[in-house]
């Protein structure tokens, strides 16, 4: 799994069928059919009178509400304000750390183990030797211990249903969201487009990593690229609400889940409400981070170390690209404009006297000097390095005027002259004037149909199942979601009987010692995981079902939110051309987030605000169910940044 550089990769082993993705979709049938047995025999125990339900949110209220009632005439008036959802809150953490009754095997059973393990040949009562560490083991919770496993291994499989979801977005809306770039024009649009874009793709990496790679390839502008940034903070905490709504059978789960799930949201928007003003007005950021980027050297192909060093992604990624693989190099085309074309390769020509040569053809310069390609279809200015055009923009065919000394720009052969393409020559290959209405050969190896092909370049549901992009997308959909739910009830369903007790205790000193150390905690998570998505969706069900608080889920999502900064700034480390930029890009990112955490959470002033507005968007999941998180999520994520979208795409137009 590790080479000689340090970085982990993935050995698929000997040729064949590798059996990852055949045993991804094994495992999610395994949590399905164990969910549905555990419902079933629930259900069945419950209808025979053997199963009680005990509530203690329910059942102890009465108590604290007499606790309450003694404070309130005691003189303390903080006891005495606590609302019903506090109270709730309170004793579900409660039920969580109370002690529990240990597990204990009588001495007959003891003997036994012993006899069994040692086929009979150890003595239970030696005070050495092989009976005696018998003994001890046999006093083991063995059960305890399985069940520990189990909620790793259901944890295993909620990261490959939240990676899996991921792809299926990506195959759903993966060319519609790399289309929005085209539109990029000021601040509020690339926060929208940003923002759609994550929330399409479910994957903040993924649209960071084309948006860096656009600035890479001078497609983009850094000033655009920073609201866009921004953009996809905020888009990527749609995972984890989703998340939360799994929870809607409870209804206190559901609103601590949600709030724990929006406090991510409330302090990403409020961080860009105060931040894109600034970078508006002053582009801050982009002024910093270019004085510490401005001296940062692309990675060479060839060297070894550009590569980015990832941890559990490499273990992860076998398991769901053979599901199913996508392909972002079609992403990137359709984002930087390659859909009618591009140039791979023209001429062994010196770069200025080429693309000098077809510039003056197809552009005009006026008396100052300055170059205008306005003329040409779909042009922009990114098209430019040096009032030349980039080689990958040299047009398939340039057909002159009635002078010959000016040429249209033609991304494909004109309609009826397919005679006059086939017998075109290179324009490099006339030495001297053009001739008038002439169609010539502007770049020898031209790439087409960039755009026509599939996101799906991978995985049994091309080879075997033979699905197209939208099947697949959906498929990976449904069967990612549906296990999600199914893990979060496993998990959940576990956990009260593992986790009750001393080790919940210890958890909740752990995460009491210092918001700073928690803020560590989610950056370290992050950086294993490589996904803010991840951690905080992992972290939410805890904070549902009262493990951890509102206020101990906070730093923990703070810390995601600079770990997944910190893998941007990884993958800039990386790149192979236009490094300051990236380089821009990815401490922008960071900056962003580390000053935003500065204002929000040092203070308890400041913190209380994100912690409020949690609160209050939790309480009305209990007044309107389901249907407030559903609406939430659509508004917040799609109707709000699809209008100023749309706004965007009329005012360009």
């Amino acid at each position: 799994m590790g080479n000689v550089s340090g970085n982990f990769k993935h050995d698929p082993g000997a040729d064949g069928d590798s059996g990852e993705g055949d045993s991804t979709i094994v495992q999610f049938c395994f949590v399905y059919l164990i969910t549905a047995f555990i419902l079933i025999r629930r259900e069945y125990l419950k209808r025979q009178g053997k199963l009680e339900e005990v509530q203690p949110e329910q059942t102890n209220v009465a108590k604290l509400d007499v606790k309450a009632s003694e404070a309130e005439g005691g003189g303390d008036a903080g006891d005495a304000a606590k609302t019903q959802e506090e109270i709730d809150d309170a004793l579900a953490q409660a039920k969580w750390t109370q002690p529990v009754d240990t597990w204990v095997l009588s001495d007959a059973n003891r003997r036994m183990f012993v006899k069994v393990f040692s086929f009979g040949l150890a003595n239970p009562d030696a005070t050495e030797g092989c009976g005696k560490y018998l003994w001890i083991a046999s006093g083991f919770n063995y059960y305890k211990l399985c069940l520990i496993i189990f909620v790793f291994w259901v944890l295993w499989i909620f990261l490959l249903a939240l990676s899996l979801m991921g792809t299926g977005f990506k195959l759903l809306g993966g060319k519609d969201s790399a289309k929005m770039f085209d539109v990029v024009d000021n601040p509020i649009s690339g926060v929208m487009i940003g923002v759609l874009t994550t929330v399409l793709v479910q994957s903040s990496s993924t649209s960071t990593s084309i948006i860096i790679s656009l600035v890479g390839a001078d497609e983009l502008s850094v000033s655009n690229a920073i609201p866009m940034i921004m953009g996809a903070n905020i888009g990527t905490s749609v995972t984890n609400t989703i998340v939360a709504m799994g929870h809607f059978s409870n209804k206190n789960d559901l609103r601590r889940g949600f709030s724990a799930a929006t406090v991510h949201d409330l302090f990403n928007l409020l961080c860009v409400a105060i931040f894109l003003p600034l970078q508006w007005a002053t582009n801050f950021l982009g002024a910093m981070t270019y004085e510490m980027a401005k001296d940062a050297d692309a990675c060479e192909d060839e060297d070894s170390s550009c590569e980015s060093q990832q941890f559990l992604k490499p273990y992860m990624k076998p398991y769901t690209s053979y599901v199913a693989s996508y392909d972002k190099k079609v992403a990137k085309y359709i984002a930087e404009g390659y859909c009618d074309g591009m140039c791979d390769g023209v001429t062994d020509l010196d770069y200025d006297d080429y693309m000098g040569r077809i510039t003056d053809l197809v552009c005009t310069t006026d008396t100052d000097g300055d170059v205008s390609c306005k003329g040409i279809d779909g042009y922009k200015g990114s098209w430019m390095d040096d009032d030349k055009l980039k080689k990958k923009r040299a047009p398939l065919y340039l057909k002159t005027d009635s002078t010959g000394a000016n040429a249209e720009y033609l991304l494909a052969c004109p309609e009826g002259e397919s005679a006059a393409c086939d017998a075109a020559v290179s324009v490099f290959g006339v030495s001297g004037a053009l001739a008038a209405d002439t169609i010539y050969i502007g770049c020898e190896h031209f790439k087409t149909g960039l755009c026509d092909k599939d996101l799906l370049k991978g995985g049994l549901m091309l080879t075997d199942w033979k699905l197209n992009d939208e099947e697949a997308g959906a498929t990976c959909t449904i069967l990612s979601i549906l296990a999600l739910c199914c893990c979060l009830f496993l998990i959940v369903y576990t956990l009260q009987i593992v986790v009750k007790g001393l080790f919940a205790r210890l958890l909740k000193k752990a995460l009491a010692l210092n918001g700073y150390f928690s803020i560590v905690i989610g950056l370290f998570i992050t950086l294993m995981v490589q996904s803010s998505s991840i951690t905080t969706s992992t972290l939410t069900p805890l904070c549902a079902v009262g493990i951890i608080s509102l206020e101990e889920m906070l730093p923990l999502t703070l810390g995601a939110n600079i770990g997944t900064t910190v893998t941007g700034i990884m993958a800039a480390s990386v790149v192979t051309s236009n490094a300051r930029a990236a380089w821009q890009v990815a401490l922008s990112h960071f900056f962003f987030n580390v000053f935003g955490i500065c204002i929000w959470y040092p203070a308890p002033l400041m913190r209380n605000i994100p912690l409020r507005g949690a609160r209050w968007l939790g309480v009305q999941t209990s007044k309107y169910g389901v249907w407030f998180p559903l609406g939430y999520t659509g508004v917040v994520f799609f109707v709000i940044p699809a209008i100023c979208y749309g706004i965007a795409v009329a005012a360009t137009s």
